[in-house]
């Protein structure tokens, strides 16, 4: 279900300011929660594990080159953890699919989708959402008085999830 989808968190390198409050405040809780002896530090072989924890599918190769090139041999922290992500965190291969997805109803390229279009195509086919469950998942945006909303709103707001 697209309302209740995760941005998920794939590997490859980024910008060092790259992350929202919310991922970092994702992060945080995930982290402190793999944090099993309460030490502050999580061991590098949870590195994988607690990536996916976040969404994100690191093969054990990427997993193995982040560990080498970060020199990851010992527990690290929080700091340390929230700079591996800064450096080998990537978000586009979520949003940008759910842009492509979108776009298919945006037919004059306005950057709007008519609302009732979208809950059909989402409550008629493929894998159906319940009319009550749109209902719910729209109003997360603001619908204009033409019956469209903004697509690239929700997309920020479905990946910051």
């Amino acid at each position: 279900m697209i309302a209740q989808n995760r941005g998920n968190l794939q590997l490859h390198s980024m910008g060092k300011d790259n992350l929202t409050d919310a991922q970092i405040a994702s992060m945080k809780e995930a982290f402190y929660l793999f944090d099993s002896d309460k030490d502050g530090k999580i061991a590098p072989s949870e590195l994988g594990i607690l990536m996916r924890s976040l969404g994100g599918n690191p093969t054990q190769a990427e997993l193995s080159k982040i560990k080498a090139t970060e020199k990851l041999t010992a527990p690290f922290d929080f700091p340390r953890f929230l700079d591996l992500m800064r450096n080998h965190l990537k978000t586009d291969p979520f949003d940008g699919p759910l842009r492509d997805a979108f776009k298919v109803f945006d037919k004059q390229e306005s950057g709007k989708v008519s609302v009732k279009d979208l809950k059909h195509v989402l409550t008629c086919l493929g894998e159906k959402l319940e009319p009550a469950e749109f209902d719910e998942w729209i109003k997360e945006v603001e619908v204009g008085p033409d019956g469209c909303f903004k697509y690239e709103d929700l997309i920020q707001r479905i990946v910051a999830k």
